[in-house]
């Protein structure tokens, strides 16, 4: 009889066992699956895959911060639309171009920076919308978005877009004409500082290139270093240099600048500054 109960005994826990696999799985496969559907700009199938994972798993985290994360942002594409004030509305906007941007979502991306530069027609929302046709290679696209920029609104980050979608286009010489005569704001933030770096690297100026990069991760914050580093590994713009040990040098700048409260984590979700700093506002 006692033989017969250790079997038993024997028998639930592997039950039990193979049930909690397969509750984890279940979890994991939600999870996935909502990655797979927020890439595809599917937000309502994410937010119900995110939060299958979340209800299957309560101890993850990760889990819970993408099922908030998502849910916020389905909020907020919701509010949008109907949003008459437009200090509110860009707001709302920025903090959905910062998810967007994060994500890498870049059709919604651009439907989005287009409908910014159609309301504030500035140097700034007309580099947003520049940088995503960048992305998506409609440098055509770019090169007409900043050309159309009145000269007494252009900035150092709209100018350098400009050149780099003029050499992208096969304007290499007016592209120089750009680098010659830019000129670095002395309180440019390190988004201008790549930017500008960038360009030198596209004309073959291969030393201001990596003195600004090196000067970009310098006054980058800890917490965003790599994901600035991961982008110029793969930038088309400094592959002509990438093997060079002045880039490799460059590459392994460390950040002068103190950490600030935030969290420096993947998300704002869950953090508790969460609205109150420049990265949950969606600002450079």
């Amino acid at each position: 009889m006692q033989m017969k109960r250790t079997v038993i005994g024997l028998l639930m826990a592997a039950i039990l066992a193979i049930a909690a696999i397969a509750h984890a799985e279940t979890a994991t496969e939600s999870f996935a699956n909502g990655e797979k559907s927020l890439a595809k700009g599917e937000f309502g199938t994410a937010l119900r895959s995110f939060a299958a994972a979340a209800r299957a798993d309560q101890s993850n985290q990760e889990y819970v911060q993408h099922y908030a994360m998502v849910r916020r942002i389905v909020d907020l594409r919701s509010r949008l639309d109907a949003e008459k004030k437009l200090q509110q509305w860009e707001y709302m906007a920025r903090a959905l171009r910062s998810f967007y941007v994060n994500e890498r979502i870049y059709p919604e991306l651009l439907k989005l920076d287009q409908a910014i530069h159609a309301k504030l027609k500035s140097a700034e929302s007309a580099a947003f919308l520049a940088e995503t046709q960048l992305a998506m290679d409609q440098n055509a696209a770019a090169v007409q978005t900043l050309s159309a920029l009145e000269p007494s609104k252009t900035t150092a980050m709209a100018q350098s877009l400009l050149g780099i979608a003029l050499v992208r286009s096969g304007k290499t010489d007016e592209a120089k004409q750009i680098a010659e005569k830019i000129s670095l704001p002395n309180d440019a933030g390190p988004s201008v500082t790549y930017t500008v770096a960038r360009l030198y690297a596209a004309t073959g100026d291969s030393a201001k290139a990596t003195g600004l990069l090196k000067a970009c991760f310098e006054a980058t914050l800890p917490s965003q270093l790599d994901a600035f580093k991961s982008h110029a590994k793969t930038c088309s713009e400094f592959a002509a240099i990438a093997s060079t040990p002045e880039f490799a040098g460059a590459m392994k700048t460390e950040s002068k600048v103190p950490e600030s409260k935030c969290s420096g984590g993947s998300s704002c979700a869950g953090c508790p500054t969460s609205g109150k700093c420049p990265k949950s506002q969606g600002k450079q």
